[in-house]
């Protein structure tokens, strides 16, 4: 009798076991808790708290980002598409480019008409500006915004720039304290730069 009912109990204690491992124990034991985000993000998409989720999987690929390391990615902007509710590594990630304020020593600076000897037309968001003082190179910056009469930034339908949403009215870049105490103090002795660029290096 107690032969048959220590069976009993140890078949009910294995069902039970059996149970809480299949319902609970699988998933938060032996499952691995990793950041994805909640939608997909195009290029350049800065990372904010709410985007991330955690998400439990059987396996992960070495360098996944863990969820407690989730708050890593925050501030941080997509360097290319990443999809939603997948892994998520380090390097789909990069420092803002466009990102400025006191804390970065990064400022967003108007470039008055009088300064520009001459500049391209072409010349776009994202890429690199060089101010050049005959054949000087006074300093290099971001594009940040190039935009028309309307305050609208300008845009091209073709790789090649040929057709572009309007005429350059002001460009915009990002620099650094530094370089624009430089800048305006080249300025106000009347030198005027020319400006040439390189494409796409901020993107």
């Amino acid at each position: 009798m107690k032969k048959r009912i220590a069976g009993i109990l140890i078949i009910v204690l294995s069902i039970g076991a059996l149970g809480f491992w299949e319902l609970w124990g699988r998933e938060n034991i032996s499952y691995y808790k990793i950041a994805v985000l909640r939608d997909s993000a195009e290029p350049g998409t800065e990372i904010t708290e709410d985007m991330l989720r955690p998400k439990k999987v059987e396996s992960a690929n070495k360098g996944a980002v863990t969820w407690d390391k989730a708050g890593e990615l925050v501030g941080l902007e997509t360097g290319q598409y990443v999809q939603g509710d997948l892994e998520l590594h380090m390097e789909y990630f990069r420092e803002p480019e466009f990102r400025a304020g006191t804390k970065y020593d990064r400022y967003v600076l108007m470039i008055p008409d009088t300064w520009l000897m001459s500049y391209p037309e072409s010349i776009k968001r994202g890429d690199r500006a060089f101010f050049y003082l005959g054949e000087k190179l006074i300093c290099d910056a971001l594009v940040v915004h190039v935009k028309d009469s309307y305050g609208q930034e300008i845009t091209y339908s073709d790789l090649k720039r040929y057709y572009a949403t309007g005429t350059i009215k002001t460009i915009e870049i990002i620099v650094s304290s530094a370089q624009m105490e430089k800048l305006n103090r080249l300025a106000d002795k009347g030198n005027r730069f020319t400006l040439i660029y390189a494409e796409d290096i901020g993107q």
